[in-house]
Parts: C-alpha cells; structure tokens; sequence
C-alpha cells in the first residue's frame, strides 16, 4: 500500500513536467515550421518564449540565434551570446559563434579576438582549435581556419588528424602543393594510410596544375620509401609512365619486394592502356624473379599486353561500329601471342591459370580467327576444369554464343543457365547470360517468357545490359499488335547474331516498308543501317540515319539515330566536321540523350584535332 501511494506522489510530480514539455514541444516544432516558410519574426517570437521557459536548452538557444542571423540582428545575437557566454565560460562553442557574429558584421578584427578566447578556454585543449575552425570553416574564413588548424599541430603529439582538416582547407582553395604536403606528413607518421591518401588527393588531381604542384611538393620527401610510392602514383597521373616505372622498379628492389611493387604497377598501367610500359614491367619480373609467386602471372600479364596491343592496332578502328563481323585479315599477327599463351601453359599448375590461359587462346580464337569450334573446345576444358573458377561463368557464356551462331539455340539456353547460376559468376556476366536467355526466348516468340526474364535488368538501370533490355522490352510490347511481323523480326534479330547479315539485311528492308506499325518499322530500318555499316554500305546507312533523325513521331530513337549518324560520318567516310555539326546538335536538342556524355566527349576530341 505504501509503495503505492508513492507511485501516486510521483506521478502527481511528473505528470505536469510532461505535459510542461509536450507543450514546449509542440511550440518548438511551430517556431521551426514558420522559420521554413520564411516566417522569421514569428518564428523568433515563439524562440524568444521557449529560452525565457529553459534558458538550459541548447537547441533552443541556438535556434534563436540562428534567427537573429538570418534576420541579421547583429546585435540582439552578440548580446544574446555575450550573456550566455558570462553563465558559461568554459562553453567554446559559444565563442564560436559570436566570433561568427562578428565576422558576418565585417568586423574580422573582432571575430578573431572571440575565436582566441574560445581558444584558450578549458586549458587550451586541442579540440578547441578543431571547433574554432569549424565555425571559421563554416564562414569560409579560411585563413583563420588554417591559422588555428597549424597552432593545434603544433601543440598536437599526433598531429595527423590536424594534416587531414588542414589538407582539406588547402585544395578547396585550390593550394594543392600545401594540401599534398599536409598529406606526405600523414604518411610519414601513417604510412599503411597510402591508399585513402591517393583517393584523396584523387580528388583534386583534375584541376589545373594539381597534378604539377603535387609532384613539386612530393619531391621533398626523396627519402621516404612511401612517399616515393606516391610520387609513381602522381607520375601517373601526369602521364609520366616512364618515370613511374623507373621509380617502382628502384623501390621494389631497394625494399625487396620481389616484384610485388612492380606487379601492382603493371597492371595498374595496363588498366590505363599503355601496354608498352606495362609490357615492361612484367618482363623485368619474369627475368629478375622467376622464384617469384607472381611469375606465372607475370607471364599471362605479359601475353595480355601483346594481345591488347595488337587490339588496339587492329581492332579498335571497327569499335566503333554497334554490329560487329568477324575480320580475319590481319589474324596471323596472332600468332605470336597464341604461341606465348601455349607456351606458359604447358608450365603452369595453378587449374585457376590454366582456366584463365585457356579462356585467353578461346577468345582469340573466336574474335580474331572466327574459329568457334576450335574456341569452343578451350571453352569446354575450362567448364571440365571447375565449376568453381571465376572463369566458368564466362566461358559458359561464350560457348552460348557459339551455340547461337550454330543454331543449336537448345544448347545455348543450357549455357546461359550454367553462367548465370554459378555463384563464382561475376554480375556483370550474369546480367549478360540473363539479357541473352531473354533474346532466345523472344527469337522462339516466347514473348512473354522474354519480358518476365528481362524485368529485372529493366527497372536497374546501372546495369550495362538495361538499354538493350529496354529496348527489348518496348519491341516486343508495340510489336505483339502485329505478332508476325514480330516474328519477322525476330528473325532478322538471330539472323544477326548469327552474322548472316544478308539474310537479315533482307528481312529487316521489308519490314522497314511496312508503315502501320510505326515503332517495329522505324526500329527494323534503324537495324537495317546497323548491318549496312558493318558491310561498309555508308551511302545508304547515312540516309537512311537521315530519314530516321527527321521523323518527329521517333523522338525517342532520334538521339541514337543522330548519334549512330555522326560516327559513320567521323569514322566511316572521315568528314569530321558533319560529325561535328550533329555532336552539338544532339548538346543543344537533347539535354536528357544517354549519348550526350559521349557527343561532348567527341567534340572535345574534334576540335583538338
């Protein structure tokens, strides 16, 4: 009974404190709705009543001193502060934000007077400088921020976290040899801390003359192994490959890394296309370490980069074109690399990089010699290899695509399966095998089969494959109200993928004279001028690209045909200043295009030129 009656007094004690608050509550969360609408008197008046009742109340009193700045009421905000200054001494937020106060006055003389003070409160300890410099910060008062940032450092016995803020301050106002020597100084304290320090000093390295300042203050640092890492990574990035490569190589063996150093390096350079250095690299680490863990990938990596040069000399002016054929012409120059290939395989043990070598002589063998069934077999010793290896998704994959040009479409959807069910298969494959599994069923005319596998790929529009399987998606929905037409279609498509281009050629011509089914007949004359650039059959792709981008019911195909128009006329015929000409215009007519990245970059490149 008597620990009843004392819940009673209790709660006959708290319950109007609760309801106190509930009000108080309430009143705050009004003041807040008519300071967002722009209501400041109202809003400070209600601001006013709610530090009246709990002068304690933070949130309180620095939302009416927000009102007071926003009202500019300088001095109401300076005597508001001074006064909770004087009941709170030690509080250095407080001088934090009359120094603000005063420097929005334009009186920085004063500012900084307050900020000393709030400075020197609570012993001088070093978060005072960081919270100081936050409100200098926030008044982009840089000079003072950094003036604070240096005098913590100082006093700081770690005084990495002061070189981060400090190093921050210095590239936004673009003083990017201070921010990279902020940085070096972490790293002579941190040195684990390289690569967050790449990424950040990554992020200013595109502005004018950051890359050049960096090297500058980088240099000073000569005898310090990990900032010398650093300095390759800036090489790097200024394009001194060379350089780069010379500084590895002398760190890698002074800190006897056996390679390791040089290995991370030439595949970084190979990312970044410049094989030759990357050739390099990979063989001074299959001469000098042949002990080396990373020797027989060293190996592969260095057959890579023939193979990629060779790529890039003989590929890459067809890149350009959306349908692809089989060009032999210059196959034999494979040979070399085919041999280099065979060579290390015969060596190796590892299953993961005979599966990886294998996969190699495949893909050459299939894109370069269009020999699928020589392919097929060095796809098929990979799948026997492993159904573990990263490399069973995409040789599944390829064996579908062999399967596909030899109709065996059965076989392919079993493929696609394989490659899209292993766990081992990276994403990017998967969504591949998935987008193809969706085009078997569509040339099958199992039409809705195709759109339930592809709705996924649909909605991610991250995904590489979701343009096509947009595509996809709208052919076959504006399609069915004319379902052999489609079928038609669908035809041509396999006849395609199959790269009977003549056949397909064909069918999609006649379809493109059928005018009741505006979108199938547009789409299918867009097709018809995809096949007629891979056969080289610019005149007539060119206008009927024309047709196409005048056609103002096609506005959603009129971007890609104008853009599909412009590369026949820069790498097709050579009259790079037509191309120009509809580079800007897909700039100026369609802000939303996805090939409005792409047009800007062009017209970069053309005008350099």
């Amino acid at each position: 009974m008597k620990k009843l009656i004392n819940i009673l007094i209790l709660l006959a004690i708290l319950t109007p404190l609760v309801f106190a608050q509930t009000s108080l509550n309430n009143k705050y969360r009004l003041a807040k709705t008519y300071e967002q609408n722009g209501e400041l008197q109202k809003a400070k008046s209600l601001y006013k009543e709610l530090v009246a009742a709990q002068p304690f109340n933070i949130q309180y009193a620095n939302s009416l001193n927000n009102i007071y700045m926003k009202l500019k009421e300088y001095d109401n905000s300076i005597k508001f502060l001074t006064d909770r200054i004087a009941k709170n001494p030690k509080d250095v937020s407080l001088y934090g934000m009359l120094g603000s106060t005063y420097y929005l006055m334009g009186n920085g003389d004063k500012a900084a007077e307050t900020w000393d003070k709030g400075i020197k409160v609570n012993n001088n300890s070093l978060i005072n400088y960081t919270i100081i410099s936050n409100f200098a910060i926030e008044n982009r008062a840089f000079e003072y921020a950094i003036k604070y940032l240096k005098e913590g450092k100082e006093k700081a016995d770690n005084p990495t976290q002061f070189s981060y803020q400090l190093a921050q301050i210095y590239s936004v106002t673009m003083d990017f040899g201070n921010a990279t020597d902020e940085y070096c100084q972490v790293l002579l304290k941190q040195p684990k801390q390289l690569d967050y320090v790449k990424r950040r000093i990554q992020t200013y390295l595109s502005a004018p003359g950051a890359v050049e300042e960096s090297i500058i203050a980088v240099k000073k640092y000569s005898g310090n192994n990990t900032i010398q890492e650093l300095l390759a990574f800036l090489y790097m990035q200024n394009n001194q490959y060379d350089d780069a490569y010379k500084l590895i190589v002398d760190l890698d063996t002074k800190l006897k890394r056996q390679g390791v150093l040089i290995y991370n390096f030439a595949n970084d350079v190979f990312y970044s296309n410049e094989f030759e250095v990357s050739k390099k690299a990979f063989e001074f680490i299959i001469k000098n370490y042949p002990n080396s863990p990373l020797f027989t990938n060293s190996q592969i990596g260095y057959a890579r980069t023939l193979e990629a040069e060779l790529d890039k000399k003989l590929v890459s002016a067809q890149e350009w074109k959306p349908i692809k054929a089989v060009d032999t012409t210059g196959a034999y120059n494979y040979y070399p690399v085919l041999q280099t290939y065979e060579n290390i395989l015969h060596k190796v043990k590892s299953t993961e990089a005979v599966n990886e070598i294998l996969f190699r002589i495949g893909t050459i063998k299939l894109n370069r010699f269009d020999d699928i069934d020589g392919a097929a077999n060095d796809f098929a010793k990979i799948i026997k290899n492993s159904t573990l290896s990263k490399f069973y998704g995409s040789a599944n994959l390829k064996l579908a695509d062999i399967s596909i040009r030899k109709g065996n479409l059965d076989e392919a959807k079993n493929h696609l399966i394989n490659s899209f069910s292993s766990v081992k298969t990276p994403r990017k494959i998967k969504s591949e095998a998935k987008y193809k599994l969706a085009l078997i069923q569509f040339w099958n005319s199992q039409f809705d089969r195709s759109l339930k596998t592809i709705a996924d790929l649909t909605k991610d529009l991250s995904n590489n494959n979701a343009n096509d399987a947009i595509e996809l998606s709208l052919i076959i929905n504006m399609g069915k109200r004319d379902s052999l037409s489609l079928i038609k279609f669908a035809e041509a498509d396999l006849l395609t993928w199959q790269k009977k281009f003549t056949e397909a050629a064909e069918i999609f011509s006649n379809l493109s004279e059928k005018e009741n089914f505006f979108i199938l007949n547009n789409i299918s004359q867009f097709k018809y001028a995809e096949i007629l650039i891979t056969q080289n059959n610019y005149p007539v792709a060119i206008e009927i690209l024309k047709q196409l981008s005048e056609k103002e019911k096609l506005n959603i195909f009129t971007d890609k045909s104008l853009f599909l128009l412009a590369q026949v006329y820069e790498h097709g015929i050579g009259d790079k200043n037509s191309a120009l000409v509809i580079y800007e215009n897909i700039l100026e007519h369609y802000p939303d295009s996805l090939y409005l990245d792409k047009a800007r970059e062009n017209i970069k490149r053309l005008k350099t030129i």
